[in-house]
């Protein structure tokens, strides 16, 4: 018997994941995509009944609520967790320790598709992508001949270096490990030591930040061109100075979020690919 799903909450991505599984063939219901949603005895029903329940990214808000910013009426996730039971496969993003202890209350064991490697790298990639569509909208240039200075080498790091390299555009990566310098060189940027950043920063038209802590303050920011595009793609805290920046007058974007902005349908794909994954290989355990 084929598997049914329930989608709960979330942005366009969960929107889009539920067109993919319907167009899939899958028995899919869901919540938290109209203003009106609430749970109604019907859709408890569902939840219940399902094989397999996801959960958006994040999976819950700050007050522990599902991440439903649709819904007018919010969840919170013991009620939820109240109507699911130990067989069902649960699946959602950036679990917290908190929930997942709430979780446990109700003999549940959600699994977390955000840890996973191929989640991440494919998360990383639209992350790039979607820097790059966020450059070529707002500089007045082309990306050919334009200085960049990314920093930070982890993933996003080299999937950015990648795209700006093909359209020809000079790459500059300043990375504090030294096996990262020797690869973003390997691959054809100008290595830069983190401890130097200052004397890269004034030669750079577009600059991208992937380290998620303050990396671009106030004794730094000043050595930024006026006309340089700032966009940090770090979680919170984020690496730049934002005050300062604006203070400054430079043009920063923080990019919070970007898979689900500008590409929720490939986003939602990553969730359910990786989904998919973690079934295969529990099948294949058992």
């Amino acid at each position: 018997m084929e598997q049914t799903f329930f989608v709960a909450g979330g942005d366009a991505r969960q929107e889009a994941i539920i067109h993919q599984l319907k167009e899939a063939g899958r028995s899919v219901s869901a919540l938290g995509f109209q203003a009106a949603d609430h749970l109604t005895p019907e859709i408890a029903a569902h939840l219940g009944a399902a094989d397999i329940i996801l959960l958006p990214l994040p999976a819950a808000d700050s007050d522990n609520c599902l991440n439903a910013p649709s819904m007018e009426k919010r969840l919170p996730m013991e009620m939820l967790w109240s109507l699911l039971h130990p067989q069902q496969k649960i699946f959602g993003g950036m679990l917290s320790e908190a929930l997942l202890r709430s979780a446990a209350e109700y003999n549940l064991l959600p699994i977390d598709y955000y840890k996973r490697e191929e989640f991440v790298l494919r998360n990383a990639y639209i992350t790039a992508e979607g820097a790059l569509e966020l450059t070529m909208d707002r500089l007045k240039r082309t990306v050919k001949g334009t200085n960049c200075l990314i920093l930070g080498y982890g993933r996003i790091g080299k999937f950015l270096a990648r795209l700006l390299l093909n359209l020809h555009a000079s790459v500059t990566v300043a990375a504090r490990k030294g096996k990262d310098l020797v690869q973003a060189e390997l691959d054809g940027c100008i290595p830069c030591p983190l401890r130097d950043l200052a004397g890269c920063l004034p030669r750079c038209d577009v600059l991208y930040n992937t380290i998620p802590h303050l990396i671009l303050d106030q004794t730094l920011l000043p050595l930024v061109p006026k006309s340089c595009l700032c966009i940090d793609l770090a979680s919170k805290p984020g690496g730049i100075d934002l005050r300062a920046a604006e203070q400054l007058e430079l043009e920063t974007i923080w990019a919070l979020g970007l898979p689900g902005k500008v590409a929720p349908g490939s986003a939602g794909q990553a969730i359910v690919d990786t989904v998919l994954q973690i079934l295969t290989e529990q099948e294949v355990s058992l």
